[in-house]
């Protein structure tokens, strides 16, 4: 069964103090701005691939496998929970990609 937050946290408006938490780490930031850029949800694999590229600053085809899964292991255990509890972020895991709900939290 999937597992999806669509609705959650539309519309509600976060206290600053989360939004400064949420934004606090720089790979979680790298990631949100990735998802509001691509403005369509993202296997998680490929956001990590990407969230890895910006910070070396090479293209994503450049990106080791090593770093693409840790950063994917990242993502799933640290970030992608707390977005998706704010509902900042909807977890598909049918698709096994996330999706920005709240386009505002990126500045």
């Amino acid at each position: 069964m999937a597992t999806q937050n669509a609705d959650s946290g539309i519309g509600r408006e976060l206290p600053p103090a989360v939004v400064e938490d949420l934004l606090s780490d720089e790979s979680r930031r790298r990631a949100l701005e990735i998802l509001s850029d691509r403005d369509e949800p993202m296997v998680v694999e490929e956001l990590a691939a990407s969230v890895v590229a910006t910070r070396a600053e090479c293209p994503v085809s450049a990106v080791r496998a090593a770093d693409r899964e840790a950063m994917t292991e990242e993502l799933f255990t640290e970030h992608i929970p707390k977005l998706t509890a704010t509902g900042v972020v909807a977890y598909d895991s049918m698709l096994g990609a996330v999706e920005l709900r709240q386009h505002d939290i990126v500045r």
